[in-house]
């Protein structure tokens, strides 16, 4: 990763549970014995306008507090707000990028270079990867609730969070739905898709 407290950004709408995400990414993180700050970052707009969260984990103190500016890892929970908003935008060269998406990452990739959104990603070597989130939302918890099956995803790529860590939290905060939101996050770590290296020659 390019700096020294690795920094995720989470993007959705507001109400789609941007906020819980990344109190529950910082709760896991702390679990396991690391520092973290969530700090979330919305204006006054309607429900269903952009909502970012910006957590940090590091395994030392965090003296940082502001949102996001290079973030090494973003994790995209409604599958059209980055069609509408530069949710990329400041990209570490070689950060991981999650997408809330039933589309193969190739197109998620070749969308977001393309311009055609009115913006390019600058990342470079960036890894895109999609998961259904939605799809998995609706099938295990019935409503189209995506941060659990997202943040399960991440943990299938960003080793900073054990997925063990994440259940422990997901258990604590969710009560009597926690098993289904633990279904949820397992299915977005295994369901997770990464762009496919095609081989030279071929």
């Amino acid at each position: 990763m390019s700096v020294l407290v690795p920094e995720v950004r989470l993007a959705g709408r507001g109400g789609q549970g941007v906020v819980t995400a990344g109190e529950l990414l910082g709760r896991a993180a702390i679990g396991e014995g690391r520092f973290a700050q969530a700090i979330p970052a919305f204006g006054p707009e309607r429900r269903g306008a952009l909502a970012t969260c910006t957590v940090r984990v590091s395994d030392g103190e965090i003296l940082l507090k502001f949102a996001a500016a290079a973030p090494d890892v973003l994790v995209v929970l409604d599958p059209t707000i980055w069609h509408v908003a530069n949710v990329t935008a400041g990209m570490a060269a070689d950060g991981i990028l999650i997408f809330n998406s039933p589309r193969a990452p190739e197109d998620v990739e070749e969308e977001l270079r393309s311009g055609r959104r009115g913006y390019r990603l600058a990342a470079t070597n960036a890894q895109v990867m999609t998961v259904d989130a939605t799809g998995i939302a609706l099938e295990v918890l019935g409503r189209p609730i995506t941060n659990t099956a997202l943040l399960g995803a991440l943990t299938g790529a960003w080793e900073m969070v054990t997925f063990e860590a994440l259940e422990r939290v997901i258990r604590e905060h969710f009560g009597k739905n926690a098993e289904a939101n633990v279904q949820a996050a397992r299915a977005g770590r295994e369901q997770l898709r990464r762009v496919t290296a095609i081989a030279q020659g071929g």
